[in-house]
């Protein structure tokens, strides 16, 4: 039976494993080599940002037998029952899947002289309370065990509701409403997972309770510990390994985006907290708590944790700028960077030169918002106009020629992006308006666009072929001498071979179509520096190797005092080697149509420099001049940004002659006239304000500025 269960788990582990690697572009995980290879092992996972999704990450390079704690609502579903069952998950009852609303409101009556009398308007508790229930107020404001019920309108609770937020909603006087939860009996599911580490196994957990999209941990709950500290103390001798393990997501919720999973150093659980949570009582919550606090000092190891989206995007912005000894780094060791500026950040915050830096970051990333691009654009505008030229039609040809081959599987497959992405959004928005913690709820989008996708694709694909049969049995006259020989093929025959070109095409529109979007991204700043030339995109060039070398000479400078070993051994060593997963064949073929299209590039930039490529008059000249500030930005005039944002770098193509500054004298003349009355208002603007910086900011109050396109972990 064990044996058979376990061709099962194999089976759709395998399965989901391959599906969900198809989602992402790639998966890249650390330190998986510290994964103890036998013995009983805890993986604690963090955050959970995507519900379903998240565990068959985990399996994927856990390289054991992994058996999660599963929603038991969840294992009431008919789909996800069902594949919970097969993956040998062990269901826990959570107090909010079993809540009711409670009839009537509540409140209290006096505060002072009785904390713990609830009083009832329009109530029945003793139809719907008993001992032992718990009584919650909407959004988790509170909640509190039932001690005694005294009558439909009176009941006692076991302690007093001290959060702010419960003594506001229980002092109205129209009271407040009301969920009661039953008393949960954890007991079985205990025994279950207590079981599983007797025989050596592995059980996930994801503590925080729930998938949410925020971006710091939940608190993460109290059971974990119990788990741990009731094992051991029922078998001293299970051996028991906790492994916190990190999820870091770029864009979680988008096909074909990237992930990175950390396994941090396996955790011990100390004799003599088991020896206090033997004795019960306060010492057992006291065993719980310390174990608890190392459990989630082991998960900030592996995670990013900030206050808020925009601390996040500021620390991003800063490991970018940041030049680690000049090596490229892989994905995962850009999250442990990232991780590491957290840190760093947290402790030098107040600091004035790390206070000037913020303020610089935040006006480049304005700058990038300005001009419509981003971070790793920047490099490309610093070409003349002759070599942007070329790179833009050499790029071009690429992206026909990739456009072409992966349009008939697009086309295919567009009634899948549009129901996959109607039909997650949906789920999201129900999800928010169930849920308290949740920001967007974007951590169901990825959930519900791998479920639907595997109902719909299928599906549509067999409509497909069905037609394509239909077609060639009754097929018009002048059509069947192309048709000859597949006219006399059997419909099954017919069926299957056209089965496997509407994959094919799905699977080159996949390969090709990436690659496609990447080389449209990359347009946009080789169609500004055709338009506005060095003058103006060599100064944001240089404005961030400025920025980035300030960053990098104060990293340099405090990081040894949080990490001693900093400037002993290269950036990349410390921070560890990495193993990237691609999901399959298609990240291979799309990497080698990638190095083939640089490999082309590369050739033709040295070409133009050998022949003396660039352009007279592209360098800034340095006696024209321009408003000066603090950070060197000269941006170009509203009109002119105006014009260009109006237009894309396609309908650039039948209108760069007549637009181009280089052709055109006229419109050199109206635009250094532009530049003289822009250069004279903002001086003004420096005087009156006496800061140029806040001249910037005002003199792009009135300028359509493109949305910005930064992602939380946009490289």
């Amino acid at each position: 039976m064990a044996s058979e269960s376990f061709f099962i788990y194999d089976l759709f582990r395998a399965f989901w494993t391959r599906v969900v690697g198809l989602f992402f572009r790639e998966i890249a995980e650390r330190n998986a080599h510290l994964i103890p290879k036998t013995g009983p092992v805890m993986f604690v996972a963090a955050p959970h940002h995507n519900q379903f999704v998240d565990p068959v990450i985990l399996l994927m390079h856990a390289a054991r037998r992994v058996y999660y704690l599963t929603a038991a609502a969840s294992m009431r579903r008919k789909f996800i029952g069902f594949y919970g069952r097969c993956l040998r998950g062990i269901p826990v009852e959570r107090q909010q899947d079993l809540a009711t609303r409670g009839l009537g409101s509540i409140r209290l009556e006096d505060r002072y002289a009785e904390p713990t009398l609830i009083t009832g308007t329009g109530t029945k508790f003793t139809e719907q309370v008993k001992p032992g229930m718990k009584i919650v107020l909407p959004k988790d404001a509170g909640q509190s065990k039932v001690d005694e019920v005294i009558s439909d309108t009176q009941l006692r609770i076991s302690r007093e509701m001290k959060e702010l937020e419960a003594l506001e909603a229980l002092t109205k006087p129209e009271g407040s409403t009301y969920k009661v939860v039953p008393h949960i009996d954890q007991d079985d599911m205990y025994r279950s997972v207590y079981q599983r580490f007797d025989n050596g196994e592995c059980v996930g957990i994801f503590p925080e309770g729930g998938s949410h999209d925020r971006t710091e941990m939940l608190p993460l709950k109290a059971g974990v510990t119990i788990m741990a500290l009731g094992a051991t103390a029922a078998n001293p001798d299970v051996g028991l390994k906790i492994v916190p393990t990190g999820l870091n997501y770029f864009h979680p919720s988008k096909f074909r985006s990237r992930a990175v999973i950390d396994f941090g150093q396996p955790i011990d659980v100390p004799p003599e907290l088991v020896e206090k949570y033997k004795r019960g009582g306060s010492e057992r919550r006291e065993a719980c708590d310390e174990l608890l606090k190392t459990v989630s000092e082991g998960l900030k190891q592996v995670t990013l944790n900030t206050p808020d989206l925009e601390t996040l995007k500021l620390i991003q912005a800063g490991r970018r700028l940041y030049q680690p000894n000049l090596h490229s780094l892989t994905m995962a060791q850009q999250v442990e960077l990232t991780r590491r500026f957290i840190k760093g950040y947290d402790v030098y915050r107040d600091l004035p030169e790390v206070k000037e830096l913020r303020e610089r970051i935040e006006d480049y990333n304005m700058q990038l918002r300005y001009y419509g691009i981003r971070d790793h654009q920047v490099s490309t505008m610093q070409v003349g106009r002759v070599e942007a030229g070329a790179l833009f039609i050499w790029r071009l040809v690429w992206l026909v020629i990739m456009g072409l081959v992966a349009l008939p599987g697009t086309i295919i497959n567009t009634p899948v992006f549009v129901i996959t992405g109607v039909v997650s959004k949906r789920k999201a928005r129900a999800a928010l308006a169930a849920s308290t913690v949740k920001v967007r709820a974007r951590d169901v989008i990825a959930t519900w666009k791998i479920l639907i996708a595997l109902v719909l694709v299928p599906s549509l694909y067999t409509a497909y072929s069905l037609l394509a049969v239909l077609f060639v049995r009754r097929a018009p006259r002048w059509a069947l001498a192309a048709l000859a020989g597949v006219s006399e093929w059997s419909s099954f025959r017919i069926y299957v071979w056209a089965w496997g070109l509407v994959a094919f095409m799905s699977y080159t529109a996949l390969v090709f179509g990436e690659q496609a979007i990447d080389i449209v991204k990359s347009i946009r700043p080789l169609f500004l520096t055709l338009i506005l030339g060095k003058e103006h995109t060599g100064l944001l060039v240089q404005d961030r190797q400025e920025l980035s070398d300030d960053i990098t000479d104060l990293v340099n400078e405090l990081a040894p005092k949080i990490y001693p070993e900093f400037l002993k051994t290269r950036v990349k060593d410390q921070l560890g080697e990495s193993r990237t997963t691609h999901s399959n064949i298609i990240n291979e073929s799309a990497d080698a149509f990638h190095r083939r299209m640089r490999s082309g590039e590369q050739a033709l930039r040295q070409r133009l420099s050998t022949i003396g490529g660039g352009d007279v008059g592209d360098d800034v000249d340095s006696g024209r001049g321009r408003r000066k500030s603090k950070y060197s930005f000269n941006p170009p005039t509203p009109r002119t940004m105006a014009t260009l944002n109006s237009i894309s770098p396609l309908e650039f193509l039948t209108t760069a002659t007549a637009a181009s500054p280089a052709t055109s004298p006229r419109a050199d003349q109206e635009e250094s006239r532009d530049h003289a009355e822009n250069d004279g208002s903002a001086q003004e603007a420096d005087s009156g304000r006496g800061s140029s910086s806040d001249g910037v900011r005002g003199q792009h109050a009135g300028i359509a500025t493109p949305k910005a396109r930064n992602g939380l972990f946009d490289l």
